[in-house]
């Protein structure tokens, strides 16, 4: 991030981290959401299939095709909010080390303190 971050860019910034945490909880919830869904209409298919309503091609490919299609949705669902907090984390973390633990802008090439205190030995 250069020589140091603005505290307009920190404040932008904090604001899509936020933002983005948000999106993760909610992509998260989704995912298992889809999957629930997707049991319930395996559970559905299934009775109406002991129940005589389906013949036995059909609800295996509806049943077979409804668990596969919820599975791989809620799976891609949940990945993609994953991968958005890591995004998230990534972000905040490169933040945090162009400004400094003081919340100082750190001068280009410098290190910061804390990593001084780690070359003690």
């Amino acid at each position: 991030m250069g020589s140091g971050v603005r505290m307009e860019d920190q404040a932008r910034i904090a604001a899509k981290v936020g933002y983005a945490r948000q999106v993760e909880v909610l992509l998260q919830r989704l995912g298992w959401l889809v999957v629930v869904l997707g049991l319930a209409g395996v559970a559905v298919f299934s009775v109406l299939w002991a129940v005589g309503e389906l013949k036995f091609d059909h609800a295996v490919g509806l049943i077979l095709g409804t668990a596969l299609a919820a599975i791989l949705s809620g799976a891609a669902t949940y990945g993609r909010g994953v991968s958005v907090g890591l995004g998230a984390e990534r972000l905040e973390l490169a933040v945090t080390a162009a400004v400094g633990p003081a919340g100082k802008p750190e001068p280009a090439g410098e290190p910061s303190s804390e990593a001084d205190g780690d070359r003690s030995t």
